[in-house]
């Protein structure tokens, strides 16, 4: 009996609702911590022998690729951690996933992921919720031209500047060279979506956000999302402005380019230290 080959998938086969990705070993060495943390201008030593949990949201684009599933072109939207429990450096858990939806909007479709980390007890220690765009480039001029602009407001009102840092190329495909999206590597895929260079990953801003909650040690546990407003180019100056709240914690952070817009905004809804 002979078999009809398969036909390839769609993208709303490929995306649908539903999902689940392959179960697949995670484990975080210190060599790749430590190289990563450095392209985000984080210090290592500042995480001792924890596990960053930032970098995990690596492991979620390996696992969209080892599931068959494109990557290039996807434009990361918004990020979400929550820490029940720290991970250790060299401590194995197991990635688990799924597609939350694939939902049509003005730009294309927004495709929301989400994935948990779990420890060998069955500890469900950390998840992760990714959340993108898969562009539509018709629909993406059309959106532009439609989206009505508001009056801009100053989002160093409020804030304090605690760093700066220059994007490099090599740091931009150091971080990204294990996720395999050709916006953040290729100039000329980067110029047929309409960008002047390749993008720096938005989890990168966000590691590097995500590194001033641990100056006074890594915290045990946390919730808190990250939205990216505009593309960082991969040679493109940053700087870091922070809010604490009534409590002297640290509640909310901006990150701005060098025309003083705002590139990404992590919200902290919980945070708490050993």
């Amino acid at each position: 009996m002979v078999h009809a080959a398969p036909a390839p998938r769609t993208k709303t086969e490929e995306f649908y609702p539903g999902f689940r990705f392959p179960e697949r070993p995670v484990i975080r060495t210190r060599e790749y911590q430590d190289s990563r943390l450095q392209a985000c201008g984080v210090d290592p030593a500042l995480y001792g022998d924890q596990a960053a949990a930032g970098l995990f949201g690596q492991d979620c684009f390996k696992a969209m690729r080892a599931a068959g599933h494109q990557v290039d072109g996807l434009v990361q939207t918004e990020q979400r951690f929550r820490q029940l429990e720290p991970i250790a450096i060299g401590e194995t858990v197991t990635q688990r996933g799924w597609i939350e939806a694939y939902e049509e909007v003005p730009r294309g479709h927004r495709l929301h992921r989400k994935f948990e980390f779990v420890l060998k007890d069955g500890t469900v220690a950390l998840t992760a919720d990714v959340i993108g765009l898969v562009p539509d480039k018709e629909k993406w001029a059309s959106a532009a031209k439609k989206t009505p602009q508001s009056a801009p407001s100053d989002p160093r009102d409020g804030y304090t500047p605690v760093s700066e840092k220059k994007m490099t190329p090599e740091d931009v495909t150091l971080f990204s060279s294990d996720v395999g999206n050709l916006i953040h590597f290729e100039p000329d895929f980067a110029a047929n979506l309409g960008y002047r260079a390749p993008l720096a990953q938005g989890l990168q801003t966000m590691v590097w956000m995500m590194g001033k909650l641990t100056e006074d040690g890594p915290p045990v546990s946390f919730e808190l999302a990250a939205t990216f407003r505009r593309p960082v180019f991969w040679d493109e100056d940053a700087s870091l402005w922070l809010h604490r709240g009534k409590t002297g914690f640290i509640d909310s952070m901006r990150a701005l380019n060098a025309g003083g817009k705002l590139t990404a905004e992590l919200s902290v809804s919980s945070l708490s230290y050993a």
